[in-house]
């Protein structure tokens, strides 16, 4: 037991290197505004049911100062109030196109289908995909433009500040605490490193004649996790991409209270280990074993007598815990009362992988009313 507490300890000596390592060289989003002559810019948005937050996300990207901005929003079958609020919408602004959507062919899941049913209509150069939910300062697009042209990019990942209320932060936090210190997020920006590459809701803006040669979004159609293999796609093509940090002017509400992350999360994360379960069920054990025996340590070393040897290294892994998880929080603007929960947030994805395994077995992707199968 020793050895192993040992052995996580020097994990989280890695775990430090890597928040170090990400902490600076993962680069904010450029202050720099874009000169016109701009590139043409679309704004595609695929909708479902999205009346909770679709009309502040999309009037932020509408009342952009972009020249010619275009922005299309793809109904996909909404049965709430999202197609009014469409309606609405267009009433104030010019900008907007509302497509209704067609149900997916087989062998499409419904996310990418609505996509290309976007891109379709879309003019722009640039199209940025972006969730219905996400919300967007202004002049973040001329920003984000300037960053493409200087940086002569195939792809650039906008990465967003998770907002949470109540008990949300507790489920969103571990996004952002395994980009920070359990992954070398950096790496994104080595151009010659296809593997490691990401997207994300928040914002995958693209070069269209660069996504067209990747093989577009038919390369894509069966994708769970549509964003992060847009950006391995995009990565692979020729390395030229770029993510940033723009948790200051774009933010993200994903879902609504604690179960409601229980349940978004439910859809996709057996899905992230590309439904190999040998593969999950390593990787979430590893990351709950690091978090939950070092504390679990700590307390058996404090009343029992029999166990003080356990005392030297689960206190430096619980210390380099909180401090690591605090600094996490602190980076990706989450409350700190997070940190000391860690090992609570490792059991709670334990129960998220169990439920996501569950219901793939018993009744195959499942999102939005829609049953995909296996």
């Amino acid at each position: 037991m020793i050895w192993l507490l040992w052995a996580i300890t020097a994990w989280w000596a890695v775990a430090a290197v890597l928040a170090v390592l990400n902490a600076f060289l993962l680069p904010r989003l450029s202050e720099a505004v874009a000169e016109e002559p701009l590139p043409s810019m679309t704004v595609v948005i695929p909708a479902r049911d999205e009346e909770r937050a679709i009309g502040r996300a999309v009037e932020a990207h509408c009342t952009q100062a972009y020249p010619g901005l275009q922005v299309v929003v793809v109904d996909d079958g909404s049965t709430d109030a999202t197609p009014r609020i469409l309606a609405q919408l267009q009433q104030r602004f010019a900008c907007l196109t509302v497509v209704r959507g067609t149900p997916p062919p087989s062998g499409w899941l419904g996310k990418p289908h609505a996509q290309m049913e976007g891109l379709r209509a879309a003019q722009g150069e640039l199209v940025l995909f972006a969730d219905a939910d996400v919300v967007y300062a202004p002049g973040v697009h001329r920003r984000a433009a300037g960053e493409m042209t200087r940086g002569s990019l195939d792809m650039l990942l906008i990465l967003s500040h998770l907002e949470g209320q109540g008990l949300e932060p507790l489920v969103l936090s571990f996004l952002d605490s395994f980009s920070f210190y359990c992954w070398p997020t950096f790496l994104g920006n080595v151009p010659s490193l296809k593997w490691a590459a990401f997207g994300a809701g928040s914002g995958n803006l693209v070069r269209r004649e660069a996504l067209e040669a990747a093989g577009g979004m038919e390369r894509i159609k069966g994708e769970v996790v549509d964003d992060i293999a847009m950006g391995r796609m995009m990565k692979g093509l020729r390395g030229r991409f770029r993510l940033v940090l723009a948790h200051g002017d774009v933010k993200v509400r994903m879902y609504e209270g604690f179960m409601g992350c229980i349940e978004g999360f439910t859809k996709n994360y057996y899905a992230a280990f590309r439904f190999n379960p040998m593969l999950a069920l390593t990787g979430v054990g590893l990351y709950g074993a690091l978090h939950v025996v070092p504390p679990l340590a700590l307390a058996a070393a404090l009343v029992m007598p029999s166990a003080s040897g356990l005392l030297p290294p689960s206190v430096v892994a619980v210390a380099a815990q909180l401090f690591l998880n605090g600094w996490a929080c602190r980076f990706s603007r989450q409350p700190l009362w997070v940190a000391p929960l860690a090992p609570v947030r490792a059991l709670v994805w334990g129960g998220i992988l169990a439920r996501s395994m569950a219901r793939y077995y018993r009744r195959g992707v499942v999102w939005r009313g829609r049953v995909y199968g296996r």
